[in-house]
């Protein structure tokens, strides 16, 4: 995290618009980035290129690293399933925003500021992704052997824990802007919709799913193409 002079700087003032409104809203847990959505910590941001259209990371003051980093916190998670109204669209649109070591290092956001309505923003979905290995294993060890005509048609690798009112899920097959298709331990198979929110049980068992998947009796982009349409 350093800065480069000399450089015309990529941030305008209309991010920190962005992210102060965003930051103001979220739930308690993370009113610690509320103080670091300011010119003097983050001096500028670039695009991540490693990363999804529209997603940034952003150039800190490695001075100010000490006050605003905490240890104790995760090496990195992100804070999704943000919903910021579209006008253009007249839908939620999801953002995220990128903690490192408690400390705001970048966001993602498709659309253009001006589609938005920063007075109109959903934080009632707000889920946690981070990337622990156990996971995954979990995961893998739920589903067991599989075909790898079927592990192509899901995010095994990527996948990462929802902990909602109604349990534990795991991600399946993340179908982007807070929609998902998740197992619970039980190995239920659901549809996780995110607006209107929706949570449906498509198979009672894993072996249902994954049969459904090799027989293409269940399609996962006609499944989702039915629930937005």
């Amino acid at each position: 995290m350093f800065r480069i002079f000399g450089k015309k700087k990529l941030i305008k003032d209309h991010d920190y618009e962005f992210l102060k409104a965003v930051v103001n809203v979220l739930p308690k847990r993370y009113s610690y980035l509320v103080d670091q959505v300011s010119k003097e910590f983050i001096l500028d941001k670039k695009v991540n290129d490693l990363g999804e259209k529209g997603t940034y990371t952003f150039i800190l003051n490695a001075e100010l690293e000490s006050k605003y980093g905490n240890r104790s916190f995760p090496q990195l998670f992100i804070v999704r399933d943000i919903g910021v109204w579209n006008k253009v669209n007249n839908k939620f649109e999801q953002i995220e925003l990128h903690i490192l070591e408690g400390m705001l290092a970048g966001f993602k956001v498709s659309s253009k500021y001006a589609d938005l309505d920063l007075k109109k923003i959903d934080t009632s979905q707000v889920k946690e992704k981070h990337f622990k290995d156990e996971d995954r294993i979990k995961l893998k060890t739920m589903i067991g052997e599989v075909p790898e005509s079927v592990l192509s048609q899901l995010d095994i690798e990527s996948t990462f824990k929802i902990e909602l009112e109604e349990g534990d899920f795991y991600v399946l097959k993340d179908l982007k802007d807070g929609n998902y298709i998740a197992i619970n331990g039980d190995g239920v198979v659901y549809g996780m919709i995110h607006d209107p929110y929706e949570i449906e049980t498509l198979f009672e068992n894993k072996k249902l799913f994954l049969d459904a998947l090799i027989s293409g009796e269940f399609n996962i982009s006609e499944y989702f193409d039915r629930k937005i349409s």
